[in-house]
């Protein structure tokens, strides 16, 4: 019976161990890796490296700093990017508004020639009777001055 109450001891000193080391001992999972800070001598429950508090302030100004330095190089490169775009935008709106210019330019010419072409049209013309009687007087006129002209020609 020793051997049996033994077993229950040894059963009861296990449990009683188990269930002490499960409820009072901080067992943390320490997959989230957090920092914790270790005093010297203290045994720490993973493998790792171990900063000081000073080296965990360099990292951790070191990455702030990385970070503004990231969101300067950032803005500085979508300023830039807005810049040429700006330069292209504005290029472009130069080189429309002297097309235009010219389109405009060009227009007004076209609509002054097609006025006077249109008041050339609509002048009022001599009628053609009036010029047929015109010619034939010239003609006539021209003849008569050239025969007078070579009457007076003295013969030898």
């Amino acid at each position: 019976m020793k051997n049996k109450s033994t077993i229950s001891f040894v059963g009861m000193i296990t449990i009683f161990s188990f269930l002490n080391y499960v409820l009072f001992v901080p067992t943390v999972a320490y997959a989230d890796e957090e920092i914790a800070t270790v005093e010297k001598g203290e045994t720490v429950p993973f493998d790792g490296t171990l900063f000081s508090t000073a080296a965990s302030a360099k990292i951790l100004v070191e990455l702030e700093n990385n970070k503004e330095a990231c969101l300067i190089e950032c803005n500085k490169v979508t300023e830039q990017k807005i810049a040429e775009l700006q330069l292209q935008y504005d290029i472009l709106k130069a080189s429309r508004d002297a097309i235009q210019l010219k389109y405009d330019e060009t227009l007004v010419i076209k609509n002054g020639q097609i006025d006077f072409l249109q008041k050339q049209v609509q002048k009022p013309k001599i009628p053609t009777e009036l010029t047929f009687v015109l010619g034939v007087v010239a003609g006539v006129g021209l003849t008569m001055g050239s025969a007078y002209a070579l009457s007076q020609i003295p013969t030898k």
